[in-house]
């Protein structure tokens, strides 16, 4: 008896460990690497499915996802879903290690600067190299953060190689943009007055300066 209840809980720990990895690997239980960069602003996820993504865009009222995925059926299939819920989509092909051009993180910065077209979602396959590069720029460009912080935010994520932060840190523009929030304007736009004209120096006429207060030698 005992022998044959230990088999059924067997059986039935097997058929649920079965289940479970099923799932999990569907990417039905879990919103994969699913994350809140700046809450209302960015957010970041691997590959959710089709219910989830909706679920995404309904909970965070999401305006704008970002793909970075190779195009194909399942890139064209979430475009569909994500316009037909009235969000914006963008698909800028990335290759997996994350080392995209800088007009590809670049055209996302402009996404999440238009308060027209945030919150952004931004994802990859797994959440980590590609997701993970933009918002290391992201980090370092419009919230200043130091390479370090940016790393170990990396690893947190599941990244483990070690090469996006410099990378990134390349692309940094110390200037980002004069219309985001908490950015001084640039030099170079800043408003300039004349410079005042220098007098004599007090107490001096021309005929006593010296070499060393700017006149001549006698």
């Amino acid at each position: 008896m005992r022998i044959a209840m230990a088999a059924a809980l067997a059986a039935i720990v097997a058929g649920a460990t079965t289940w479970l990895t099923i799932e999990v690997k569907a990417n039905r239980l879990v919103w994969d690497h699913f994350d809140e960069v700046t809450p209302g602003v960015l957010y970041r996820s691997g590959q959710l499915n089709p219910e989830q993504l909706a679920e995404a865009i309904e909970s965070y009222r999401l305006k704008t996802v970002v793909s970075f995925l190779l195009p194909g059926p399942d890139v064209e299939a979430e475009r569909r879903l994500v316009e037909r819920l009235g969000a914006e989509f963008i698909n800028l092909p990335m290759p997996g290690d994350g080392f995209g051009r800088e007009e590809q993180f670049r055209q996302v910065l402009d996404a999440i600067d238009d308060p027209t077209r945030r919150p952004v979602l931004v994802h990859c396959a797994r959440g980590t190299c590609r997701t993970g590069s933009i918002v290391a720029l992201y980090r370092m460009e419009r919230q200043g953060w130091m390479i370090d912080d940016v790393a170990r935010e990396l690893e947190r994520q599941g990244y483990r190689e070690g090469w996006i932060c410099g990378y990134v840190y390349g692309m940094v523009d110390p200037w980002p943009s004069d219309a985001f929030p908490g950015v001084p304007p640039r030099a170079d736009d800043r408003p300039t007055e004349p410079a005042p004209e220098l007098g004599p120096l007090p107490g001096l006429s021309r005929a006593d300066r010296t070499p060393e207060h700017g006149g001549t030698a006698r």
